[in-house]
């Protein structure tokens, strides 16, 4: 069946409050399940059902490619603002930087692929650019919604297995009319200004280190008012937010080598694992515990 491009919807207003329901079609007022399956290096997926929590504005090296079941969301990605309904999917370039809430009372009931870039590019079978997003974020395809439920349907009864690998690949392979080569350049595409250059590879080296403000301006010759403009302005997140990411991105890697949450809290600069696991789950959407678990399962 032939995909129909959904336009975006703007002017999504915030809720003043949040807003807890009890129950959802017999669902938990919010869950969230985490998984990484075996034999499919690059790929991690999430079930859950959000009310109350809320992404703040982050970003994934991977591809986010996701199909709403029940409820609505509503996010912004690079200053555009989106809502994806009941039987809708949405698909967000690696690096997007992007926010999730819900758009109803009653929240949203979601499904999530993260694939790494590697595998898109292989599937793609050719050395020419690494494929693309198409003009739209939120759009419905009945064929590919199919699939990826098909796929996380599997993935909730038996996480290993050929089955998996092949309904999981099966559904990438349906992405493709949603993919495109070169693209016009877009805001993160752009010819980076030297001084943020600057800026994000002090913050790559001494990602696990306190950087002050005043040090990273230095580093960039720029004053701080500037810096968090021109930063902000070239990556969609100012400088603490980048590090913040960089810090949450080492984690997961820890996590998925069997480093204790403790551990990875202190390897990776947070001042506690508590404070860990106020950042990880409100950018992962669950625990450090939870991911660590769903590594060890994996393995």
């Amino acid at each position: 069946m032939t995909a129909s491009p959904r336009p975006r919807r703007d002017g999504c207003a915030r809720r003043s409050a949040p807003v807890r329901v009890l129950d959802f079609a017999g669902l938990p007022a919010e869950y969230a399940t985490y998984f990484r399956p075996p034999g499919l290096t690059g790929i991690e997926a999430l079930h859950a059902r959000f009310v109350d929590h809320e992404y703040r504005p982050h970003s994934h090296r991977t591809w986010t490619i996701a199909v709403v079941q029940r409820g609505a969301a509503r996010f912004e990605v690079d200053s555009t603002r989106q809502r994806a309904d009941a039987g809708e999917l949405f698909v967000l370039e690696p690096e997007a930087v992007h926010t999730g809430m819900a758009a109803v009372p009653e929240g949203w009931v979601y499904k999530v692929l993260y694939v790494e870039p590697s595998v898109l590019h292989d599937w793609a079978e050719g050395d020419g650019p690494a494929p693309r997003a198409a003009r739209w974020v939120v759009f419905r395809d009945h064929a590919l919604r199919a699939s990826l439920l098909r796929a996380h349907a599997t993935l909730a009864v038996d996480a290993s297995g050929l089955a998996v690998e092949e309904r999981v690949l099966e559904a990438i392979v349906r992405l493709r009319p949603h993919l495109r080569g070169a693209v016009a350049a877009g805001p993160r595409d752009r010819g980076e200004h030297a001084a943020v250059r600057r800026a994000r590879l002090h913050l790559q080296e001494r990602w696990d280190q306190p950087v002050s403000l005043a040090e990273l301006a230095g580093v960039a010759g720029l004053s701080r008012f500037e810096l968090i403009r021109r930063f902000r302005q070239q990556n969609g997140l100012t400088p603490h937010g980048f590090q913040r990411d960089l810090r949450i991105d080492r984690a997961r890697a820890m996590l998925g080598d069997g480093m204790p949450p403790a551990g990875v809290a202190a390897a990776c600069g947070f001042a506690d694992q508590p404070h860990l696991s106020r950042v990880f789950k409100r950018l992962v959407g669950v625990t450090p515990g939870a991911y660590a678990r769903a590594c060890a399962a994996r393995s």
